[in-house]
């Protein structure tokens, strides 16, 4: 097989990888979000992130044997709190050397280093779905969390 075409069908697999994580994160927040949520008084919460890569290696004829695919996601990608809420997230870095993020919703801009605690707090001060991004270009794609904030 030519090469240009060992990295096309490379790049194919990797850009499907994504788009199958992108789907399995859409399916589990349609399915939290058609649950109903209680609401309660705003209240400080904090949640336990990680930072992680999964990685798999294809056995498909048509790919070099043991081709390495990865995607970089936080974990987890998804979590619900109440308008008005402090909220702490405990984020540590198991892959990736750094991965620069913004929390654009609520001006938050960090970095999470591999083998390190990030703490991050804010008030989720305004109702509907705000988006936790890495910034690196080849992460940019599966490393997002949603923060939805009802009330």
């Amino acid at each position: 097989m030519k090469e240009g075409m060992k990295e096309r069908t490379k790049t194919g697999v990797v850009l499907a990888v994504a788009v199958v994580a992108i789907i399995l994160s859409a399916f589990t927040a349609a399915w939290v979000l058609t649950r109903p949520a209680p609401i309660r008084a705003p209240q400080a919460v904090t949640f336990v992130v990680l930072a992680v890569e999964y990685k798999g290696t294809s056995d498909a004829s048509e790919n070099p044997p043991n081709t390495t695919y990865k995607a970089y996601r936080w974990d987890p990608s998804y979590i619900r709190v109440v308008k008005g809420d402090t909220v702490t997230l405990e984020i540590f870095g198991v892959n990736g050397a750094s991965h620069p993020t913004t929390i654009d919703a609520f001006g938050q801009t960090f970095t999470v280093t591999r083998g390190q605690w990030t703490t991050v707090t804010f008030v989720a001060d305004k109702a509907g779905l705000a988006d936790m991004n890495c910034h690196i270009p080849d992460h940019t794609e599966t490393m997002h969390m949603v923060i939805d904030v009802i009330g």
